[in-house]
């Protein structure tokens, strides 16, 4: 079955970076989720819950719901190429809950750097 719920992770911007020394990454979940269970943030595999702020609740546009997550992390963490940052989402749909991830990799973040210049 198609998935009819998307997840997304946007980068920190260059500005914050640069004036803060820290990083906000910002996971956007969007689609048909009545039934929302949790939206959870992971580093390394590992879950996160300092530096995370997560909507109250998802917001109804009439066709979809969004939910927007961001996690704030210091500079050195996210310039340090062994690190992986997940954004994981759940939903139930009728009885089965359904579990979608996005990651980002160091060759993302090269790719987005690049992009921004």
């Amino acid at each position: 079955a198609t998935s009819l719920v998307t997840v997304a992770i946007f980068s920190p911007s260059k500005q914050e970076i640069q004036q803060k020394s820290k990083a906000t990454l910002v996971c956007l979940a969007s689609g048909y989720f009545p039934n929302y269970l949790s939206l959870v943030w992971k580093v390394n595999g590992i879950q996160r819950t300092e530096g995370v702020g997560t909507d109250e609740s998802a917001t109804w546009n009439g066709s979809t719901y969004s939910l927007t997550s961001r996690l704030r992390i210091s500079d050195q963490e996210w310039f340090n190429p062994l690190n992986h940052f997940e954004c994981v989402f759940e939903a139930k749909r009728g009885n089965l809950s359904e579990s979608l991830s996005r990651k980002w990799y160091l060759w993302s973040r090269a790719d987005d750097m690049t992009k921004c210049t």
